[in-house]
């Protein structure tokens, strides 16, 4: 199996499960916190749509998020981005429906790339970085932060006492 593929195997998963962990949560739900400063499922979903501005710029795909201000955290987040207004938060299902609106796109820019180009050395630090600098552990990178907040959303979604997340 290519890197690639394994890759793609991946944020599939992740799209299937972003919308099975945030499945039967109200909007009122979704903005308790279960402890200061812990984050909400709301901003965890949130964060996960603007990170996946991420991999679409590793498909070459331009998507908009109009709630940036709001979710865009650490290192990964441009100056102009932690910069932008806020705005008005969004509800949990504005955040779902733009997720599976521009999933379809990122997959398509993600199934274009170029074997080839997972190989290309990237320069921003990433936690996999001092191993794998190509863009190729960048996404997976990427993948895993999907998987680690998605699993957030999980514990929290238990806490609700809602069933376990599906897999399917």
């Amino acid at each position: 199996m290519s890197a690639k593929r394994a890759l793609l195997g991946q944020y599939e998963l992740h799209n299937t499960l972003y919308n099975t962990v945030t499945a039967d949560i109200s909007d009122d739900e979704s903005n308790k916190s279960v402890a200061d400063p812990m984050n909400s499922i709301k901003w965890l979903a949130g964060h996960l749509l603007w990170a996946q501005g991420n991999l679409a710029k590793i498909g070459g795909v331009i998507i908009d998020n109009p709630w940036i201000g709001h979710f865009a955290s650490g290192p990964g987040a441009s100056p102009d981005e932690l910069a932008t207004p806020k705005g008005e938060m969004p509800t949990l299902e504005a955040i779902k429906n733009k997720w599976n609106e521009v999933t379809p796109a990122i997959r398509a820019g993600l199934e274009n790339l170029p074997e080839a180009a997972l190989d290309s050395i990237v320069e921003f630090k990433h936690p996999i970085y001092p191993y794998d600098n190509t863009l190729a552990g960048l996404w997976a990178f990427l993948n895993h932060h999907q998987a680690y907040t998605i699993g957030q959303i999980g514990i929290l979604r238990r806490g609700l006492g809602k069933d376990a997340m599906k897999y399917y």
